[in-house]
């Protein structure tokens, strides 16, 4: 049979047996955080489903495409409706970066509510699914050497000023390799010191530099997430050594928590994650005392997906392929999000189930 459920104006449809409908709507009853579903759909749909959760986007019909799409420099149109690569539903959002192109807005965007102004002293928990084209990644090393922008969360008037969080995909000196870190006001990254986890940008970070910062700042075999060290740059397994690196055709949650500081003042905290085939989440970016900057929006209130490369057309190359990045199940909260778990449901034993 088929169950359609409507979640914040996003049609989410599942092919489940009536067995299995009544298992996910007791562990949904039963409050158990995170639930496991059974499928994709039911997964996405039980993350949708509580009351904190303010927006939710499953990109599933061409509505939800053209509702938030924004052109590229050239005024075409690159963003579309995939119903052939998904993580859920009927489709996702899918961005063609063209070869040829060396303008910083390759590709577009797409632009949508957070669903409530988020104000000083609020809590914004924001998840999202990404994969990207093998050509995505070796096109930004052999040629854009760009900080490839993922996600704009801003004010209403600008996506460049204090009241912005973004995340972007970057790639070191020299070029081999690309990670994912964020930043404020239009560019002031979350490096940390080695030691004190404190921003560069108040004390410099005589100990040395941290792109990526797990839970802690133990190595493996005690400590936890991604500390990825400029001078010491490898693939990490989340264990606390070594950096995340994205690989191609393989879809990453990523899960933010921003704490809206003092307007004004260096109150603000982000902590960022990533999780993989329904594993846990793990920490790559953990950084405070951020600073909330005067001469912008007080509040946040859009969320934006994104292509944008600031470098490629200061110091970047056109590519010689096409490359693609895809979006899927975008969910904002006020409370935190669990991280997608798919798999078998396991049915409690006291649960007397009928046909």
């Amino acid at each position: 049979m088929t169950a359609n459920a409507n979640i914040r104006g996003i049609q989410v449809t599942a092919k489940v047996a009536p067995l299995l409908i009544i298992a996910v709507a007791a562990a949904v009853a039963l409050a158990s955080y995170p639930a496991r579903a059974v499928t994709p759909d039911e997964d996405f749909a039980a993350r949708c489903a509580p009351a904190a959760v303010v927006a939710c986007y499953g990109f599933d019909a061409p509505s939800d495409i053209a509702s938030g799409i924004q052109q590229a420099a050239d005024g075409t149109t690159q963003g579309s409706l995939d119903t052939l690569t998904k993580s859920s539903g009927a489709g996702s959002l899918k961005f063609l970066l063209r070869k040829g192109i060396t303008t910083a807005n390759i590709g577009g965007a797409w632009e949508g509510s957070l669903g409530k102004t988020f104000n000083v002293g609020d809590t914004i928990y924001v998840q999202w699914r990404q994969m990207v084209s093998p050509e995505y990644l070796s096109n930004n090393l052999t040629h854009w050497g760009s900080s490839i922008k993922q996600i704009n969360i801003h004010g209403p008037s600008s996506t460049c000023q204090g009241a912005e969080f973004t995340t972007v995909t970057g790639n070191n000196t020299p070029k081999t390799a690309n990670w994912p870190s964020m930043y404020t006001n239009c560019g002031i990254g979350f490096n940390t010191d080695t030691v004190t986890n404190v921003l560069c940008d108040i004390a410099g970070c005589p100990n040395g530099i941290l792109l990526q910062q797990g839970t802690t700042l133990l190595p493996s075999p005690n400590g936890s997430g991604y500390n990825c060290n400029y001078q010491n740059q490898f693939g990490g397994k989340g264990d606390g050594s070594g950096c995340f690196y994205p690989v191609a055709n393989k879809w990453y949650t990523y899960y933010e928590k921003i704490f809206i500081g003092v307007f004004g003042g260096i109150t603000s905290t982000v902590d960022a994650y990533v999780a993989v085939d329904g594993g846990p989440y793990k920490q790559f970016q953990r950084a405070s005392q951020i600073r909330f900057d005067n001469g912008g929006d007080n509040n946040f209130t859009r969320a934006r997906l994104e292509t944008y490369m600031t470098e490629l057309p200061k110091g970047g190359s056109a590519s010689t392929v096409d490359a693609f990045v895809w979006y899927d199940e975008l969910i904002v909260s006020t409370q935190p999000i669990a991280a997608p778990l798919v798999g078998p449901l396991p049915i409690p034993q006291n649960l007397r189930l009928t046909p």
